[in-house]
């Protein structure tokens, strides 16, 4: 039987490190407040809240993104630290919930809001029990505003949503 080489103790040693950091990301951290409105090139979030789930598999996240430029803009995709996945859901023409794999188009010096009973980014298979006034990273992709990074406080079940503070100039 032949031992194992020193590359290979090397290598897992760090893919476990590596690992140990994607969790440690995916753990939702406490916070005192809620975060501030973020932004990209042109592109602003606000109102971002993830209401505190009932169960301990998914979470859904809300927010209005505004384009403050003159070019539409669509949101790609979305990533989070608190689950395995993500899903953009939004309302289609019937009136249903469903994924949009083609993204949330943002019109040129206009707005879109994921609400309840509209749209949602959907937290799927959650690393850990998010509870209110802990905080969710989502890393939000644009097709022309690139990556923004949003730090959204999770609210708990009866508290109100936050609301939009009017359009960003």
């Amino acid at each position: 039987m032949s031992r194992p080489s020193v590359s290979y103790f090397a290598a897992a040693a760090v893919v476990i490190a590596g690992l140990a950091g994607l969790v440690r990301g995916a753990v939702p951290q406490q916070s005192a407040a809620p975060a501030p409105a973020s932004s990209g090139p042109g592109i602003v979030i606000g109102s971002a809240y993830v209401r505190q789930p009932a169960n301990l598999i998914n979470a859904a996240a809300y927010f209005t993104v505004y384009n403050t430029t003159d070019q539409p803009d669509t949101l790609t995709t979305v990533d989070s630290g608190a689950g395995a996945q993500t899903t953009l859901h939004v309302e289609d023409a019937s009136g249903a919930m469903s994924a949009n794999a083609a993204g949330l188009t943002v019109p040129a010096h206009g707005s879109a809001s994921l609400v309840p009973g509209k749209g949602h980014v959907m937290i799927e298979k959650l690393y850990g029990r998010l509870l209110a006034g802990q905080t969710v990273n989502l890393s939000l992709t644009f097709a022309h505003a690139g990556q923004i990074l949003v730090t959204v406080p999770v609210i708990g079940v009866t508290a109100p949503a936050p609301t939009p503070g009017g359009t960003p100039k």
